[in-house]
């Protein structure tokens, strides 16, 4: 099984929440402050995404889809997808971001599965209220219930992240790769990469695997 992080790794922005609020020039002196807020440990990962929510409340649906559509993949990303697929890998996404983001690159790569966060909606329009699936830094949770779910053991899993959330999910797998990680993740991972193209992460598995 391969599990990948969503915003920084399959695309191309460190973060879907963070962009939107930038196309909406509504990031300084907003969200930003909630942003410092949650890393100071004054509000938890809930209420940081409840209060962000708050300021899309009323927007309609499709205005938040077309922005997210200006998101571009990395490099390599279908190819990567398409290569572990032939080799009967199972591809999930686990991604703190938005899931009108991450269903898109799920369809749009072939991978099998993927959870991440939703924002509410009612008659086209967000509501302001949000559903958590994958919590900050909780995702080593999720990749035990999926193995456990599909009876895989660790070691047939590896995990492909790029930031401070993704540490769960690494320590879960058998082989953990930080993509352009932070030192303070690559000290945790297996193998970093930083090349342009994910490409790079099906050699890794099959030296992993032989």
């Amino acid at each position: 099984m391969a599990f990948f992080d969503c915003d920084g790794t399959l695309t191309r922005v460190k973060s879907s929440w963070e962009y939107l609020h930038r196309r909406l020039n509504i990031w300084d002196n907003n969200a930003d402050d909630y942003q410092a807020l949650f890393r100071a440990g004054e509000i938890d990962y809930y209420e940081f995404c409840r209060r962000d929510a708050l300021l899309w409340r009323g927007l309609p649906v499709s205005l938040v889809v077309d922005i997210l559509q200006g998101i571009a993949y990395r490099e390599g990303s279908l190819e990567t997808i398409r290569a572990l697929r032939e080799k009967g890998v199972l591809t999930v996404i686990l991604s703190t971001g938005l899931s009108l983001l991450v269903e898109k690159v799920r369809e749009d790569l072939g991978i099998d599965r993927a959870l991440s966060n939703e924002l509410l909606s009612e008659g086209g329009y967000l509501t302001g209220e949000i559903r958590i699936n994958v919590d900050y830094d909780k995702k080593g949770v999720i990749v035990e219930e999926i193995l456990r779910e599909v009876r895989a053991t660790k070691a047939e899993a590896c995990a492909l992240g790029d930031g401070e959330g993704d540490r769960g999910m690494f320590e879960a797998v058998g082989l953990a790769v930080g993509y352009h990680s932070p030192e303070a993740i690559s000290i945790v991972v297996d193998r970093v990469m930083h090349g342009k193209s994910l490409l790079d992460i099906v050699r890794v598995i099959e030296d992993y695997e032989g």
